[in-house]
């Protein structure tokens, strides 16, 4: 899968698990206010619930995860919601 598909089904993902309208893949999801810590918790844990993988603690990084592109960029370089593995039903 594409980095531009596999952010399409992040914003979808977020859009549902938080209700928040993502206005583009490069905002800043924590400086903006958009996410506080109560919604990415729970997006994490609908990331590791849908995509099939767990995040361990140690291995966590907030930078990741302050945008779609940078989500998806990682998510890509791991291996994660790529073709054949598990991930994000269409």
């Amino acid at each position: 899968m594409s980095d531009a598909g596999l952010e399409a089904r992040l914003v979808v993902l977020i859009e549902d698990t938080t209700g928040i309208a993502v206005p583009d893949t490069h905002t800043d999801l924590l400086d903006s206010g958009l996410l506080d810590s109560l919604a990415l918790v729970s997006l994490l844990a609908e990331l590791e619930a849908q995509l099939g993988f767990e995040l361990l603690l140690e291995d966590f990084d907030l930078e990741v995860f302050r945008t779609v592109g940078r989500m998806a960029e990682h998510l890509s370089a791991t291996g994660v919601g790529a073709q054949g593995s598990p991930g994000i039903s269409p």
